[in-house]
């Protein structure tokens, strides 16, 4: 009772005060949610404490020309083959953008990966159906994300029904077998698509045309993540780069 009269009796500053209380605990809610998300990037993937992105600083007459995450297609496995006992997995990736999908009468632009078929076992994106450890190990598979799956069938069907199915991409002679549905990539992943492609069908396979994506020092359109060994010191490992960018 007291409060609610001191209230009453002063109005203008209790509306001053509760007003800027209030303002005050929403920015700080808004504050910690922005912090909580920032900080949540990628951190749920099961082994995020063991995978790292490799990147590659281009030097000239000394002096640092470019820092960047595009590298030579041979890095990550040359890597696992010097470091035996630091690597113990890898993932290369290409990027597409803006990618024709066609299903029928169905007809959507999306933008994704060809990733190596170890990318799954790597990073813990979930699936919906198919088989994680070999839904990219032949040429002209392909996954599909939920969303996707949904632009490219009939109303009310289930994203489920495209596996086993044939999908077209852009001008690619052969179509490619759906695999795999995996759920709508989250926010706080730095890598967002919204399908996979093996990554062997860049080099092999029907519309394999791309020699140098299997094994090349010549050209850098690619991205590569490494998996460390538990216990595995990155630090240690990172030290030991300079001499194998000059091999």
């Amino acid at each position: 009772k007291i409060a609610f009269r001191h209230i009453l009796k002063n109005k203008t500053s209790s509306a001053i005060n509760i007003t800027g209380l209030a303002i005050g605990m929403t920015a700080c809610l808004l504050m910690l949610q922005f912090v909580s998300f920032e900080l949540s990037y990628d951190q749920f993937h099961q082994n995020s404490d063991r995978i790292f992105r490799v990147v590659n600083d281009r030097y000239q007459n000394g002096q640092l020309v470019q820092h960047g995450t595009i590298t030579y297609s041979g890095v990550a496995r040359a890597m696992k083959e010097d470091f035996p006992d630091e690597v113990e997995t890898y993932s290369r990736m290409e990027p597409f953008s803006n990618l024709i999908f066609i299903h029928g009468e169905k007809k959507t632009e999306e933008t994704g990966l060809a990733v190596d078929n170890t990318f799954l076992s790597m990073f813990s994106f979930p699936l919906l159906a198919g088989d994680g450890n070999n839904a990219l190990s032949q040429p002209n598979t392909t996954m599909l994300s939920e969303k996707l799956a949904r632009k490219l069938l009939s109303n009310n069907a289930s994203p489920e029904e495209l596996i086993g199915k044939m999908v077209n991409i852009e001008n690619d002679s052969l179509p490619y077998k759906v695999t795999g549905i995996f759920k709508t990539v989250p926010e706080n992943s730095h890598l967002q698509f919204d399908f996979l492609l093996s990554y062997v069908s860049l080099y092999s396979g029907g519309n394999g045309q791309w020699a140098t994506a299997d094994h090349d020092f010549t050209q850098s359109d690619f991205w590569h993540y490494i998996q460390l060994k538990p216990g595995v010191n990155a630090k240690a490992l990172n030290a030991k780069l300079a001499d194998f960018g000059k091999r």
